[in-house]
């Protein structure tokens, strides 16, 4: 079966611990990116755990993320879950306005996707 052509590009955002390997969530991202027609074109990673991502220099590769969607093609910053970027709705509102004024939206995939991915890859 042919898949279409990508309608939009992404930038896959992950903020981990420096005890979780990212490759495996990186990866169930970039599928699933690709299963929505989605071109990635960099994923962007902070083992910084829950750091405080209104500070660029708590989260580097999170700022990194939203300047790319403002000087790219992209417009989607694809997370696995919310809590990538915070579990506090004021520091997670003002990266979303951040992400909106640099042209994109956040979208969120969800844990069952990557469990999805990871039991097809076993």
């Amino acid at each position: 079966m042919r898949q279409p052509a990508p309608t939009r590009a992404a930038v896959v955002y992950l903020c981990t611990t420096v005890h979780t390997d990212p490759q495996p969530l990186l990866q169930a991202c970039t599928a699933y990116a690709g299963q929505r027609g989605w071109r990635v074109i960099d994923a962007l990673h902070d083992s910084t755990g829950q750091s405080d991502p209104t500070r660029s220099g708590e989260r580097p590769a999170l700022a990194r993320a939203i300047e790319a969607l403002r000087m790219t093609e992209a417009s989607v910053l694809l997370v696995i879950s919310p809590e990538m970027i915070s579990t506090l709705s004021a520091e997670y509102a003002q990266v979303t306005r951040r992400v909106t004024d640099a042209g994109g939206f956040i979208h969120t995939m969800g844990w069952s996707k990557v469990q999805l991915v990871n039991r097809r890859s076993a």
